[in-house]
This record gives C-alpha cells, sequence and structure tokens, in this order.
C-alpha cells in the first residue's frame, strides 16, 4: 500500500478494536517475528514528562554515537513524528511497506479468532519492526495510556521509568493516585532497575512495594537534587530541528540547571524551559547513569551537550518574539499549575493573552481556575478532537473569571485576533491540548516564516 492508503488503514482500523489487553499485541509480534524482543529498550511510563524525558535521554545517546530509535505519542505536526530514530522522523516510504507488513499479520490474527488490533497496538507493533529492521542500539519507548495494560508493555527493556504521577484519565486508570500509580507501575519488570521521579507518598509506596516484589533496583530522585540558576542565566542557542527529513534552524532558549547525584554534580545548559523540566532532567541524567552502570558507554560532556541540543516541541516553546509567542501542551491540571508558575521564571511581559482549548474529559474548571486569573484576555477555540470542549462552552466557564472573552473557531484567525490585542512586550500564550497546540504551531510557523 502507498502512504494514503497505509495513513487509512491505520486510522480505520480503530473503528474496529478497543479492548484492553496485551495478547494481540503479542501475537501481532510473534507473526512478525518478535522483534521486540531483540531490542534494548528503555521504557518510560508517567502522567507528565514522559515525552521531555525520553527526549533527553535519546539526546544524550545520540551525543555519545548511539543509533536510538524513539517511539512518542500524541505527535505534534506530523504523524510520523511518532517514530523517529536518531530525532528524523520515519519517511513516508518507508511507513507505508512497515504497516503493509504489519497488516498482513493483523489479518492472520483476525482469522485466529482475536478481536481487531486497535490503532495504537498496529503503531507499536510498527514501530518494533521498524527499530529492529533498523538495526538500531537502543529503543527509548513512551507508554501510551497508563502502563499495565499498555500495548508497549509486551517489552523486558533494560531500564524502567516512571515520571510524574498525577491524576489524568482517571475514566481508564482509576480515580486515586494509587490505582493510577498501580497501573503505571506494571511495566516494572523483574530484575529490571527503575528510576523514580519525587512522587507524593500514595504513589511511592505502590512503586516501591511492587520494586521489592519484582527485585528490582529502585532508584529514588531526590526532590532537591535539580536546582534553577535563575533567569539571568537564560541563553539564546540555535537548534536543528526536522521538518520531515528537511533540517531548519530554530532558536531555543536554554534555561541554566544544577543537578546532584550521588555520583556527579552536573551544570547543565538545557534547552526546555519549565519548572517540570528540573526534576525531568534529574530523571533523564539518573537514568543515563543507571545505563553507564550496565556497561553503556556515555560520557559527562555526552550528558551536557545531549542536554543542549535536546528538542521537545510545543512545551513552553518560544516561537516568536514581539510580542512573545509561547506555546505549551499543559492538558491536564499538574500541566497547567507548571505552566503558570513557569512562565513569571522565564519571561518579562507586561500582560497575557491565551489562546485556551481543552480537552472535555480533562478537569477542566480546575485548569480554568488556575490559569485565567492572571491573564489579561481569553480566546477560547475547540481542538480537534472527538474528545474536545467544544470552545462557545469553554467561554461560559472561563467568563466565571473574566469578563474579556471570546470564542473563535477558526485557528488562524483566533490566532491574529489575539496578535491585534499584544504589544510587543506582551506575552500570547496558547495552551490547553496538544491537538490544538501541534495545529497552532504550523499556523504560526508558516504566519512568521519559520
Amino acid at each position: 500500500m502507498n502512504y494514503d492508503e497505509a495513513r487509512s488503514y491505520i486510522t480505520n482500523t480503530a473503528k474496529f478494536g478497543s479492548k484492553l489487553g496485551l495478547d494481540r499485541t503479542e501475537k501481532l509480534l510473534e507473526l512478525l517475528g518478535n522483534p521486540h524482543k531483540k531490542l534494548k529498550c528503555i521504557h518510560i511510563a508517567g502522567t507528565n514528562g514522559k515525552g521531555s524525558t525520553s527526549a533527553m535521554v535519546t539526546s544524550i545517546l545520540v551525543d555519545a554515537g548511539y543509533t536510538v530509535g524513539s517511539y512518542i505519542s500524541p505527535f505534534i505536526e506530523e504523524f510520523e513524528e511518532r517514530i523517529q530514530i536518531n530525532n528524523k522522523n520515519i519517511s513516508k516510504d518507508d511507513l507505508s511497506d512497515i504497516i503493509t507488513e504489519v497488516s498482513k499479520a493483523v489479518k492472520k490474527v483476525v482469522e485466529l479468532g482475536y478481536i481487531n488490533p486497535t490503532e495504537f497496538e498496529i503503531i507499536t507493533c510498527a514501530a518494533f519492526l521498524y527499530f529492529y529492521k533498523k538495526n538500531i542500539d537502543f529503543a527509548v519507548i513512551e507508554v501510551g495510556l497508563g502502563g499495565r495494560l499498555d500495548s508497549t508493555n509486551v517489552i523486558t527493556p533494560i531500564l524502567s521509568i516512571i515520571t510524574s504521577i498525577s491524576l489524568d484519565h482517571t475514566l481508564i486508570l482509576g480515580d486515586t493516585l494509587e490505582k493510577i500509580a498501580y497501573e503505571k507501575a506494571g511495566i516494572i519488570k523483574s530484575g529490571v532497575p527503575v528510576v523514580m521521579y519525587p512522587q507524593k507518598k500514595q504513589s511511592y509506596d505502590v512503586i516501591d512495594k511492587k520494586c521489592r516484589e519484582k527485585k528490582c533496583r529502585l532508584i529514588k530522585v531526590p526532590g532537591d537534587s535539580a536546582v534553577y540558576l535563575g533567569k539571568k542565566n537564560l541563553k539564546n542557542v540555535a537548534v536543528t530541528l526536522m521538518e520531515g527529513q528537511v533540517p531548519y534552524k530554530h532558536n531555543a532558549i536554554t534555561q541554566k540547571i544544577k543537578i546532584k547525584t550521588l555520583n556527579n554534580d552536573y551544570i547543565i545548559n538545557l534547552a526546555l524551559l519549565g519548572k517540570h523540566q528540573l526534576l525531568n532532567c534529574s530523571v533523564a541524567v539518573h537514568a543515563i547513569e543507571a545505563l553507564r552502570g550496565q556497561g553503556v558507554d556515555v560520557s559527562k560532556d555526552n550528558i551536557l551537550v545531549g542536554l543542549t541540543n535536546v528538542v521537545w516541541p510545543a512545551r513552553l516553546e518560544v516561537m516568536n518574539r514581539g510580542p512573545l509567542v509561547v506555546i505549551d501542551g499543559a492538558h491536564n491540571i499538574d500541566g497547567i499549575k507548571n505552566l503558570t508558575e513557569s512562565i513569571d521564571m522565564y519571561f518579562n511581559y507586561n500582560k497575557i493573552i491565551l489562546i485556551l482549548g481543552i480537552l472535555a474529559d480533562k478537569q477542566v474548571e480546575e485548569m480554568i481556575k488556575t490559569i485565567v486569573p492572571k491573564v489579561d484576555r481569553v480566546i477560547t477555540v475547540t481542538p480537534h478532537s472527538i474528545r474536545a470542549e467544544l470552545s462557545q462552552e469553554l467561554k461560559v466557564q472561563v467568563e466565571k473569571y473574566t469578563s474579556k472573552c471570546e470564542s473563535i473557531e477558526d485557528y488562524e484567525l483566533a490566532y491574529k485576533r489575539a496578535l491585534s490585542y499584544c504589544e510587543d512586550d506582551d506575552l500570547l500564550l496558547i495552551s490547553g491540548s496538544l491537538y490544538m497546540v501541534g495545529d497552532m504551531r504550523k499556523i504560526i510557523r508558516n504566519i512568521h516564516g519559520h
């Protein structure tokens, strides 16, 4: 099948399959020759910070000269972002070939009496097959949802990482931290070391218990292991990004942080902004040290350079100056709290204009209550998702906190309207849903010529 057929196949398959569980994925992979069993995987679960942590670990390993596959979700602009090698998206041709191969295995699985695999299961199997065929050194695998029953959980990794755990997807994963932590801890495998972000006691107890059961070394990242060295140390750096297969220069800002581990002290210029990135970065550094303990050859310099070059779009990402335009895919209450706290840590501004689009299954009221009092004016939009909170309904909720709010459906119009309210020293902030932020990112790049 060609690229359009492959994409259509992936999307349409989702209509049939939705049941959680690993049996279909395992059968599919068995028919494909079990490529996942031939990979050295690093498995990452958590509510927030999975993506940035996986980007940091990947960037360090790439700087050390390794070929690294990344499996991430969701994508920001292009579907192919979900499967990358050394930060380069899978090509459309390779995706088409891999999906063609996987589709034959899917057909056999259904003939054997299994429920039709889901979209995520198909993409997961495609990623494992692609990484195996490309003979990569390491695969950094991000959990899609939860952990225990997530289709990525067919692997036995060389290292597991659990990032920050908070309440999200409560209808699926449970309505308490203990229940959610139980699902995340499902990725822990016998004897495989676990690096853990500093957790609330309810989450920590669950993970600690699971590690003891599975006889795993638990590497607890201390809450005071990362220190922000102040706004005065922010630097502008040029980072190379990929658009499809074409590189382009992107002006990033680095924050200077100090990280302390049992083995070392690091002064790092990290190319990801955000208060929450301090501990995510510490998790990544502790993970790399754990890999070094397994004989993986990574120098201190590789760590420093990898973190200065790391790219993770749409997370407190500066898209323009004069006015300052910042996009951030904060899509749950913890994300919005971190965003609200981070704004003053990194930016100088007169007033904030906010474009907001949220999915309806999130803690919408809490998110609005956290960020809206900080801003001067709000434009609501509807994310392009079946789970979206409609912009008109969002506007009604925002108006409890400010009268300066309007609903605009067209993204480009919403962006241009927001710009018209901004002086050069203002901050235009776009947040709420990664789906929406990814679409906005394309529009902003087109308007400002990035």
